[in-house]
Parts: C-alpha cells; sequence; structure tokens
C-alpha cells in the first residue's frame, strides 16, 4: 500500500490557522510515504510568505513534491513578475520542484503558472506541451505502479466547482495524459475537492482536485486529499477540516491499471 498527501492553496498570508494545523496532526496520523504540493502556498509571493510555507512543509520527514500556482509569484512587483517570477518560489523550492517516488508512486512536477500573460485574467493557466511530455517520460522511465503529474491547474473545468477554468492547450494536454502510463493528475486553484476519470479518445486519466487550507473558501470547507493505492485500485480521501474536528470521506475509488479506460 502506498498513501500520497495531496495538498494545494494553503496561500501562507492567508492561510486557516487551525486549518494547518489540524491538517499536519492529521498528516502525521495517517502516515503517508509521499506529500505533494499543487501551487499557491502564498498569498502574495511574499519572501516572508514563502519563508513560512518552508517551515510549515518541514515538519514532515518524506519525499516532498512542491509546484508553484499563480499565487507564487510576486503580486505587486509586476517588473519582477514579468522578468522572474518564480525566482522566490525557487529560492526555496527548487530541490523539490522535480520529482518525488516512494514505495509503489510517482510523482513528477509541471508548472502551469504563469507571472504574466497576454489574456485579460492572467491567473488562468497554461500548459507547455513539451514541458508536458517531459513530465511523461519521467513519468514513464519509472517502475512504479503508480504514475502521476501534479501541476496548479485543472486541464478542464471541474463538475459542479463554483469557478470556472480556461487553461490554455488544456484540451490537447488532457490527450497527451490519455494516451501515456500516466494515470492521475493532481491539481488545485479552485479551492474545491473532486475526483473525476477523465475519458479521452485515446484513453483515460483520473484528475483529482485537492482543496484549500486558507480562509479563501468556495463553498467548501477547508480541506486535503489521501489518495491511495491498494491491491490495484486508488482510492481517493478528501478530509475536511470542520469546527468540531477533521471527518475522512470516501470521494471514488478506480482500477490503477490501463484496462480501467475500457
Amino acid at each position: 500500500m502506498t498513501l500520497i498527501a495531496q495538498i494545494s492553496d494553503v496561500h501562507f498570508g492567508a492561510e486557516d490557522e487551525r486549518a494547518i494545523a489540524e491538517a499536519a496532526a492529521c498528516i502525521e496520523e495517517a502516515g503517508p510515504d509521499m506529500l505533494v504540493l499543487c501551487g499557491d502556498l502564498t498569498q502574495r509571493g511574499k519572501r516572508s510568505e514563502f519563508e513560512a510555507a518552508a517551515t510549515w512543509l518541514d515538519q514532515f520527514d518524506l519525499p516532498k513534491l512542491v509546484v508553484p500556482g499563480n499565487h507564487d509569484t510576486p503580486m505587486f512587483n509586476l517588473a519582477a513578475r514579468a522578468a522572474e517570477p518564480f525566482k522566490r518560489f525557487k529560492s526555496l523550492f527548487s530541490d523539490l520542484f522535480d520529482v518525488a517516488e516512494a514505495g509503489e508512486a510517482i510523482a513528477v512536477g509541471l508548472n502551469t503558472a504563469r507571472g504574466w500573460q497576454v489574456r485579460r485574467n492572467w491567473a488562468e493557466g497554461t500548459v507547455n506541451l513539451d514541458d508536458l511530455d517531459e513530465a511523461i517520460i519521467r513519468a514513464a522511465e519509472s517502475d512504479a505502479t503508480l504514475k502521476m503529474i501534479a501541476c496548479h491547474h485543472p486541464f478542464h473545468s471541474l463538475p459542479g466547482a463554483p469557478l470556472r477554468t480556461r487553461t490554455r492547450r488544456g484540451r490537447r494536454a488532457s490527450d497527451k495524459v490519455a494516451a501515456s502510463h500516466v494515470q492521475v493528475l493532481l491539481t488545485g486553484h479552485v479551492h474545491t475537492p473532486s475526483v473525476t476519470l477523465r475519458q479521452r479518445a485515446n484513453g483515460c486519466y483520473l484528475a483529482v482536485s485537492s482543496g484549500t487550507l486558507s480562509v479563501r473558501l468556495r463553498a467548501e470547507p477547508p480541506s486535503f486529499n489521501l489518495v491511495r493505492l491498494e491491491d490495484g485500485n486508488v482510492s481517493v480521501d478528501r478530509c475536511d477540516m470542520h469546527s468540531d474536528g477533521p471527518k475522512l470521506s470516501r470521494m471514488g475509488e478506480f482500477e490503477a491499471h490501463a484496462s480501467a479506460c475500457s
């Protein structure tokens, strides 16, 4: 059995202090083999916020993968956001943005965030298809049973989520993942826990979105996910932080091998 804790959108600077403390206790109790943080570590991309995120993550002594989100660029420094948008992120997390492997699972990072874009909503995601190809190859080279890619933005809008997304090249990216050996795409951004089997003409993959541990809620309580590989099945639980304590609930269970798409 391999267990992965999936966290996203902690937004240090707007973090929910009770939620992050309870989430840390839940993660410690669950004893995952790997932790994946799917972007938006910070609220405004400040150095102090990145340092707070690094301190919080340091308590977890296990393999970690950390990818940036759109909030992890300097919000108020437009020149830096255009020239070196991820300089502060890289100064603390460059060693964690690549790949994490533990147990029977591998997770490869992909950056879908941009500091600046020629579009009205610069916070929307963009997939560099060459970077995605490299991530898929990196995952395929592993002997791990469960192959995952982690990024901040979902490739498609989530069913029923209050925030709709328009990720550039999302459909082509989705087709590439579906045709590959990668079974799971881990994302954040929408602050809504979700599990969707994405069926494409050339295959399928499991799209798993994590909620937020910040005060920036969208109709859902603060939460994170636990992704479990056991006996050839992938199950996903959400752990919600309620006023009377954390509550775990199953969101879905799926076969981990390719025949699950047939």
